[in-house]
């Protein structure tokens, strides 16, 4: 993307250190060695923020502080303060800028570890709240990086409602472009298991002044409707839908439905002044690896697979 000249922002919603909340001695240094790369390998890829989730804190906090201070990458959050002096630790959020465009970026997380006192914990949702009063008229877009558990996402667009998008951490849940969102936002996205898959959203914004079209849910809901008319139509092409189904004025009223709704979604698309394009991409054989990177990313795993027999 940067070949392109599209100046990506790169961001992560958090549980990207450690591959499990709780580390045992077992695995506390081929775990600790991993976290440590991975902030060098985003650091070469350009990450632009990093929200604190409860995998971060996994290794307890003079780990994730010793980190952050190992990097340029920001690491945000709005609701997680030091228990003896009650001040922030990190960051609330980040304004970015990309072209006439400024970005806010809130960090919250719901999923602090009990292991850590020193820790504490604001409710997010009233300090996410807080947060986005705060910068709304700063900045043209609101994105929140909220680490919670996936049986809080269906309420996230309600609770932070004058933001723009929400990603997710904290679940498997992947999201798909044809998933129901509300229509003007804000948009949810979960990037599933592993970072198997990458959430790319693009937005393409003219005038700040109209709302934003979320396109690629239109498209596949049209793509889908018009589906649905092409079975109808598989029983035999050679005649209209009216004639195949004479008779049968439910099946007609739906077909009449159906591109009653195909041409109401076209009519959104024409006039969408702002849009927005959301997929997965899968990070697979597709993707053209980078020889140096996969270098780094080989000898970490095979540093991280010494320390666990030492270990044992």
């Amino acid at each position: 993307m940067n070949k392109e000249g599209k100046s990506p922002i790169i961001l992560d919603a958090g549980d990207l250190f450690f591959s499990t909340h709780t580390l045992h001695d077992s695995i506390r240094s081929s775990e600790s060695y991993r976290a440590s790369a991975i902030i060098k390998g985003y650091g070469q890829i350009g990450c632009d923020a990093i929200n604190v989730g409860q995998y971060e804190l996994a290794n307890g906090l003079p780990f994730l502080l010793d980190i952050t201070r190992s990097t340029p990458i920001p690491f945000i959050s709005a609701n997680l303060r030091d228990g003896n002096t009650g001040k922030l630790l990190f960051e609330p959020y980040i304004i970015l800028r990309r072209s006439d465009l400024k970005i806010g970026i809130i960090g919250l997380t719901d999923l602090v570890p009990d292991s850590i006192p020193e820790l504490i914990l604001d409710n997010y949702i009233i300090t996410g709240q807080e947060i986005i009063s705060k910068i709304k008229k700063k900045v043209d877009i609101i994105v929140m990086l909220v680490n919670s558990d996936r049986s809080t996402y269906k309420d996230l667009p309600g609770h932070f409602s004058e933001a723009d998008l929400i990603y997710t951490s904290g679940s498997t849940s992947l999201t798909r472009p044809m998933m129901r969102q509300l229509v003007d936002g804000p948009y949810l996205y979960s990037s599933g298991r592993e970072g198997r898959f990458l959430n790319v959203t693009e937005l393409n914004i003219k005038n700040k002044s109209y709302p934003v079209t979320n396109v690629s849910y239109l498209e596949e809901k049209m793509n889908y409707t018009r589906r649905i008319l092409d079975r109808l139509q598989d029983s035999d092409s050679s005649k209209k839908l009216e004639e195949i189904y004479a008779g049968q004025d439910a099946v007609l009223e739906k077909i009449t439905e159906r591109r009653k709704e195909i041409g109401q979604t076209r009519k959104i698309l024409k006039s969408a002044v702002n849009t927005l394009h959301f997929e997965n991409v899968p990070m697979g054989k597709e993707i053209i690896d980078d020889e140096s990177m996969v270098s780094f990313v080989n000898e970490t795993l095979s540093k991280c697979s010494e320390l666990k027999q030492v270990a044992n």
